[in-house]
């Protein structure tokens, strides 16, 4: 287990006697839950990019014993919320999942080890479907136990960190939706990620053993006249528990490849690049992606329909993405 997802905040933990408003103290919770993210600093700004945590509570052997949810107007208000009932005197432990919408799924949750039990894509495994996305996903775990007396409540803090990766591409150097196309405004070149991170475990750790590909929708911009992504996370790519030196190789397995789809199936990609060379050729961009609210900059300029990466140049100028 590793200590930083097992950290107990001393400050933040509490225990009092509370009596109970009915007479059977067994209908009445007696655990009180709340949540902190300090991103890249040292306070809590959970609210600011939360908008949901799910809690899965399971005993000292690892059987789940139930799932609650905690929604936007009570991370935001800190609410002190009996939350649900334990026993006195058991050992448990409990993982928070931030942001589990609709392109988030867990997977092997009767697993009674946390490295087991995952976050993926619940199209991931479906041959029929494309996975385009993941959610904004945060995780964060703890132990504790109840205390021996009856009528106890007791209160305590998880710490959650992330689990994704914000992504941003942006393509130059190709005609417009309408140059390609008279007939038709679609976007006709198909972005993939080939080798992709499929699932993240409740340890906030990559299954590097499941790897997949990945279609994120791209859009053209006008303005910048490019062709982009919006809104694109991945599964981190370091170990961020064990190594702090940066992206890991096993983690970092992607491959971009961006394929003309008015060209024949047989045709060859019109680039295909390694996103691990890229990230630790360039020291800033590997600055970005270890950081807990990571950003991977991607910037691909076409020549003669020769393709590129470079790195953008707000990475170059400041180091500081423009939409912060």
């Amino acid at each position: 287990m590793k200590y930083l997802q097992y950290i107990v905040l001393t400050l933040f933990v509490l225990v009092l006697t509370n009596s109970c408003i009915k007479e059977d103290f067994d209908d009445c919770n007696n655990v009180t839950i709340y949540f902190q993210y300090l991103a890249d600093g040292d306070k809590d700004v959970l609210s600011d990019y939360m908008t949901k945590v799910d809690l899965y509570v399971f005993d000292e052997g690892g059987h789940i014993k139930g799932v609650g949810t905690y929604h936007e107007d009570e991370l935001k208000k800190f609410a002190a919320i009996p939350s649900f009932k334990l026993q006195p005197g058991k050992k448990y432990k409990v993982v928070a999942v931030g942001n589990a919408y609709d392109a988030t799924k867990v997977v092997n949750v009767e697993a009674t080890s946390f490295s087991d039990i995952y976050l993926q894509s619940p199209e991931w495994g479906d041959s029929d479907k494309k996975v385009t996305n993941h959610d904004d996903n945060y995780l964060g775990q703890l132990e504790f136990t109840m205390p021996e007396q009856e009528g106890t409540m007791y209160r305590d803090t998880v710490t959650l960190y992330s689990a994704h990766v914000d992504v941003e591409i942006e393509i130059y150097g190709l005609p417009s939706p309408s140059e390609k196309s008279r007939q038709s405004s679609e976007i006709l070149y198909e972005l993939s990620i080939q080798n992709s991170n499929a699932q993240c475990s409740f340890e906030n750790e990559i299954n590097t053993d499941e790897k997949g590909t990945i279609y994120p929708d791209l859009i053209y911009d006008d303005t910048k006249k490019c062709y982009r992504t919006d809104g694109f996370r991945l599964f981190r790519m370091d170990d961020q528990f064990n190594n702090h030196n940066g992206v890991e190789s096993e983690c970092c397995e992607h491959t971009l490849v961006l394929r003309d789809l008015t060209a024949s199936e047989e045709a060859a990609p019109i680039f295909t690049g390694r996103l691990y060379n890229y990230i630790t050729g360039n020291e800033k961009v590997e600055e970005l992606v270890v950081k807990q609210e990571a950003v991977l900059p991607i910037e691909l300029q076409f020549h003669n329909l020769q393709g590129e990466i470079t790195i953008p140049e707000w990475v170059v100028v400041d180091g500081e993405p423009e939409w912060n």
